[in-house]
């Protein structure tokens, strides 16, 4: 799990659109108080492969 801070250090994605892509539920976060963790393999995951679940989330 890493920190979004450190997510958009590692992909070059701003914080913001990290932010954004947790609360829309496109990659695996967790909440911890008012930071979000995100997984970082599943976040790879998603950047190499998209989002060709998306539509069986429901």
């Amino acid at each position: 799990m890493v920190t979004l801070k450190e997510a958009s250090s590692r992909t070059g994605i701003s914080y913001d659109r990290l932010r954004k892509m947790c609360i829309n539920r496109q990659i695996v976060y967790i909440k911890a108080g008012s930071k979000f963790l995100i997984n970082w393999d599943k976040l790879v995951d998603y950047l190499n492969v998209g989002d060709k679940e998306g539509s069986k989330r429901g």
